[in-house]
């Protein structure tokens, strides 16, 4: 096949710093071998240029492009849709050079140097891009359109209520017999047992009473939430009428105000030997303090805490605490605070800003720990991904989205992660509704492009694949040998990576480009 590249490459981008000669780039990029065009433009994602690059590209008979300087993230999506769309372009033939974060600005105060790694970086692209082949998506239609959340907690609840109002048929499963109003279908007392398939099309099996069940959906949103811990640590062994918050905050709610001072500790267990500043609710102790002070202004409220991260907006929660006279004594986990031995009713704790022991007379003491849900580690099992050191869901890259998780197709939000005041949960609830309804909008399932491939000449059946993919994409055939299920592929390269017979390949991530592209670098010095 013809390589013929184009190469973009922005003047706003590549000078907003002046430390690039954008005409020596262009010079460069001229001179490489397979680039057929080179166009220098002020804004490159400006709908006039757009138009004007992706005919240079069709006139000149390009088959693949090269943008430069931003990354992929930073271009407006609007300039690859139109190189697909009107310049016939492959998707995987289109790359992006980020200069502004590779050269730029590391090197903004030594121009001479920045110039020489650009046009390394610059050459580097242009030859891996060279090396890359067309490569194919394909599609499978969604069998159902169903959204299966697990949890309805406040953060669930969000998520059915957004994904219903688009027109998803929900399902909430829900491990209690509580009575909710809730949109679609209600499972109580039930739990998710297993699930295969991916994302578009998964197949779940759910114990719903003393019954199994089978359901088949196209979308799972994660909100088991927090476990609201029951009082195993140091304080609670020593003062038994010690409460969790949320009681605390059922009796105010109730109208029975505390007859006298309250201390709210951030953890029953201070040493930290069964729970980790992890499973704290910050925020919900803040608001709960405000609250019981706020009811008795006469009452003195104390929060003993390790760590406060009162982040965003909560720094002014904590500022409007300490105004209205809430007390913050910080402590340390190994002088942590203990009940007098002579006075059930006193705590002692070593204050670290004032570098002195205090001595508190209370009557009422509550701690503010969530523990992850234990729930989590049959969810994470079933649905295969992945989990925390404190027993929460792992959300996927940021790339991805703020809730999703590493596999397409489920999302996570609320406490299931860690915990979360309830304004969070509510709003990353609404997140993983909206985020559900887009991924089965077009009721088709896409995949393929830069997957794994074997080559069975090589495979020895070792098993090592199959046992290291955290999607289970690899299995073993009916010859013997090792194959990919493309539909849960996502690209990763563990496989490709740990393979011993080197058997495996990523598509357009082969040792053979890999090391063209570092030639190319070391050609240039780097």
């Amino acid at each position: 096949m013809k390589r013929k590249i184009q190469v973009v490459i922005c003047r706003v981008c590549s000078q907003g710093v002046p430390v690039l000669d954008v005409d020596k780039l262009a010079k460069t990029a001229a001179e490489a071998p397979y680039v057929g065009s080179v166009v220098t433009v002020d804004y490159a994602c400006q709908s006039k240029t757009i138009s004007s690059i992706v005919e240079d590209a069709k006139t000149k008979e390009a088959d693949r492009v090269l943008v430069v300087p931003c990354s992929k993230k930073d271009v407006s999506p609007s300039l690859f849709q139109a190189y697909v769309r009107r310049g016939k372009i492959n998707e995987f033939l289109i790359e992006t050079v980020d200069l502004t974060n590779e050269v730029i600005l590391p090197h903004r105060e030594d121009p001479t140097r920045a110039q020489e790694k650009a046009e390394a970086r610059l050459a580097a692209a242009i030859a891996r891009l060279a090396a890359l082949e067309p490569l194919e998506k394909h599609e499978e239609p969604m069998r159902t359109k169903n959204l299966v959340v697990i949890g309805a907690g406040v953060a669930g609840l969000e998520a059915a209520q957004v994904a219903a109002g688009h027109g998803l048929h929900t399902i909430l499963i829900e491990k209690t017999d509580r009575t909710l109003k809730a949109p679609g279908v209600l499972l109580s007392k039930s739990r998710l047992l297993r699930a295969k398939g991916h994302g578009g099309n998964f197949e779940l099996v759910i114990e719903a009473g003393e019954k199994e069940e089978t359901l088949e959906c196209a979308v799972i949103v994660v909100a088991s939430g927090g476990d609201w811990s029951q009082g195993k640590g140091s304080l609670t062994r020593s003062c038994k009428e010690a409460m969790p918050l949320f009681r605390l905050k059922d009796s105010i709610d109730s109208g029975t105000l505390p007859s006298g001072p309250v201390v709210i500790v951030d953890t029953p267990d201070p040493k930290g030997s069964t729970m980790k500043a992890q499973d704290f609710a910050w925020d919900d102790a803040l608001d709960l303090a405000m609250i019981a002070k706020r009811a008795s202004p006469e009452t003195d409220v104390t929060l003993i805490f390790q760590e406060m991260r009162a982040s965003g907006l909560s720094e002014l929660t904590y500022k409007e605490a300490a105004q209205l006279g809430i007390r913050f004594i910080r402590y340390d986990n190994k002088s942590p605070p203990t009940i007098d031995e002579k006075d059930s009713k006193r705590l002692i704790v070593k204050d670290l800003a004032q570098d002195e022991v205090v001595s508190l007379r209370f009557s009422t003491l509550s701690y503010a720990s969530i523990p992850a849900n234990p729930d989590n580690i049959g969810i994470a099992d079933a649905l295969r991904i992945p989990i925390s050191l404190d027993g929460g869901i792992r959300r996927g890259s940021m790339q991805r989205g703020p809730v999703t998780t590493p596999r397409p197709g489920v999302f996570v939000c609320g406490s299931a992660m860690f915990p979360k005041p309830e304004a969070v949960a509510r709003a990353e609830g609404k997140a993983a509704g909206i985020l559900a309804t887009q991924f089965v909008a077009s009721g088709t399932v896409e995949y393929g492009g830069a997957v794994a491939e074997v080559t069975p000449e090589k495979c020895s059946a070792c098993l090592t694949c199959v046992r290291t993919c955290p999607y289970e994409a690899p299995f073993i055939g009916a010859a013997g040998k090792a194959e990919v299920r493309t539909q849960l592929c996502q690209g990763c390269g563990m496989c490709a990576g740990i393979c011993p017979s080197k058997a495996i390949d990523i598509h357009n991530y082969t040792d053979e480009q890999l090391s063209i592209e570092t030639e190319a670098y070391l050609r240039g010095g780097f």
